[in-house]
């Protein structure tokens, strides 16, 4: 879901999260290093995965899910993904 996000830059993005509470979800590192700076941001998932096809990251997701809820239910803030 993009929330009608399509083409927005980082700014509006982490504005949106903040508001909504939503967590980011990104392979984009600029949003990791802003959250080492304003650790009162939203919570970013930083998913550092290569390319791949759409079925296999979600494959890859499935397996990832318990660690995630984990993650977040501890109040990890930035939450890495490798």
């Amino acid at each position: 879901m993009t929330f009608g996000l399509d083409g927005a830059d980082d700014h509006r993005i982490w504005e949106h999260a903040l508001r909504e509470a939503a967590m980011i979800v990104t392979k984009d590192e600029d949003f990791a290093i802003r959250k080492s700076m304003e650790p009162s941001g939203p919570v970013i998932l930083w998913v550092r995965i290569g390319n791949t096809r759409n079925q296999a990251l979600l494959d890859w997701f499935n397996t990832m899910l318990p660690p995630i809820v984990t993650s977040i239910d501890t109040g990890e803030q930035l939450i890495e993904l490798v």
